[in-house]
């Protein structure tokens, strides 16, 4: 049995999930509120699933705003050490896709590449973004920028996402692709310590993403944060 949850966007989303049954999930909108209702979220899902033993621990962990998605992480961590159980990161963006194409979302698109962006608030007037091939795997990303300075070969590609008026971050569907990818035998890769130390706004160290689709346990910020250490005087 697996325990889900999310904080990379303005939605705090948990779940307990087996193999691809959502047994309950629970969910509240607040871009300033992970902190107040995501243990309220936890007791709720773990009561409506009866008290499960519970397996491993999924979060989301992002891309997304730096305070929101710490909460998250911390609070997956937390649970793993008291529960004694393992911990797994998903990309936010992945699960996502997953969602839009098991729910047929995607349809539509060019035979010749099926392709498609996923792609969430990033304030700033700035995106989170990754491209995705028609079975919903990441081919690059996420990256950080101006939705109108997306390459023009993903910006000619069908959106999906907060952006797109659509898709949101569910934990159902995050702890579900949590385990099918474990069943398969994959396992966590190294953390990717450069982008949750707030690597450059360039993309450059997404490529360290590249073929992992289950993370470790630490937050994907991508970009670098509005304070930044003063100079020595």
């Amino acid at each position: 049995m697996t325990l889900a949850l999310d904080t990379a966007s303005a939605w705090s989303t948990v779940a307990v999930v087996a193999g691809d049954v959502v047994v309950a999930e629970a969910e509240h909108h607040d871009p300033r509120g992970h902190a107040e209702v995501l243990a309220t979220l936890v007791s709720q899902v773990l009561a409506r699933a009866g008290q499960p033993p519970i397996d491993v621990v999924a979060c989301g962990v992002g891309p997304g705003p730096y305070t929101g998605l710490r909460i998250g992480v911390t609070t997956a961590q937390v649970l793993g050490l008291a529960w004694r159980v393992p911990v797994v990161g998903i990309c936010s963006l992945d699960a996502i896709a997953a969602n839009a194409v098991s729910a047929g979302g995607v349809a539509g698109e060019p035979a010749r590449t099926g392709a498609f962006v996923v792609a969430t608030d990033a304030r700033r007037g700035e995106v989170y973004w990754a491209v995705y091939d028609l079975a919903g795997e990441r081919t690059s990303g996420p990256f950080v920028g101006r939705q109108a300075d997306v390459d023009e070969a993903a910006g000619a590609l069908r959106w999906v996402g907060e952006q797109a008026g659509e898709q949101q971050v569910r934990a159902g569907v995050l702890g579900a692709l949590a385990n099918r990818l474990l069943a398969a035998g994959e396992m966590p890769g190294a953390a990717v310590r450069t982008l949750s130390n707030h690597g450059t706004d360039d993309g450059v160290m997404a490529g360290e993403l590249t073929g992992q689709r289950l993370l470790a346990p630490f937050p994907l910020y991508v970009r670098r944060p509005d304070a930044m250490p003063t100079g020595a005087a």
